[in-house]
């Protein structure tokens, strides 16, 4: 079977529930996070307001592309990407953009291995104590700031996992029973294969001794033809209550 001709005719299976409904949370919470700055900078004039709703689109769907991928071995570009999208526009657009820093701790925090999570979260919140005290604020409010980054970076992270772990718990259940399915199609193969290999060998039996029976003698190969006969019928029952059991 070529993949040319299945890929045109196959038609795409629709994600489960589970996984849609925590695709969507991921979205929605993410908008959340965003809609306080988004509503800040449509106020200001369009050389400011255009590059924000640009940039504020670019990291929902930055975060939201790198959940669907999962723990990839492409991680790394996707926080790359995030960070240069986090600090880079921070002359321009100011301290309203602060809040971007949310995506990249929920990034660092939910793509990347045990190993270098929780050490590239706690640098991730380091560069946001930073960020906060370069842009004026004191030394409580800069803490107050990571605190509230840490607090959202979190739920956002888990709601990207829970949404990551039912698809692949749902692929892992497709592939169990594909599994299945492929066992006991061999179950079934080997089953008929010994139907019909017993009952033709011994057809065969038959036929040489008939083949090989000299004498001519009628009634000798009206028995062995009816014994033929026989095991054709015997076997024509067990394809049939095969066929009944592969059905149920």
């Amino acid at each position: 079977m070529s993949d040319s001709g299945d890929s045109g005719s196959r038609t795409a299976v629709p994600a489960p529930l589970e996984v849609r409904i925590g695709r969507a949370a991921v979205i929605a919470f993410a908008l959340f996070l965003m809609a306080r700055t988004v509503a800040h900078y449509v106020q200001d004039p369009p050389v400011r307001a255009i590059p924000a709703v640009i940039l504020t689109v670019a990291v929902i769907a930055l975060y939201v592309w790198s959940g669907y991928l999962g723990r990839s071995r492409h991680r790394w570009r996707f926080v790359a990407a995030s960070a240069v999208i986090v600090y880079l526009p921070l002359p321009l657009l100011g301290a309203w953009w602060a809040g971007a820093g949310i995506f990249l701790a929920a990034t660092v925090l939910g793509f990347l291995s045990r190993w270098y999570a929780l050490p590239a979260f706690g640098l991730v919140l380091l560069l946001e104590l930073v960020k906060s005290l370069a842009l004026g604020d004191d030394l409580m409010t800069a803490l107050s700031w990571i605190l509230t980054v840490a607090v959202a970076a979190v739920p956002l992270a888990a709601l990207t996992h829970f949404a990551e772990t039912a698809r692949v718990l749902y692929e892992t259940r497709a592939e169990l029973v594909a599994a299945e399915v492929a066992a006991q199609r061999a179950r079934a193969m080997g089953e008929l294969e010994g139907i019909l290999g017993s009952r033709l060998n011994a057809i065969a039996q038959q036929g040489f001794r008939i083949l090989s029976d000299g004498d001519g003698n009628t009634e000798i190969l009206r028995k062995q033809l009816h014994g033929i006969h026989d095991i054709a019928v015997e076997a024509q029952r067990e394809m049939r209550e095969f066929a009944h059991r592969v059905q149920q």
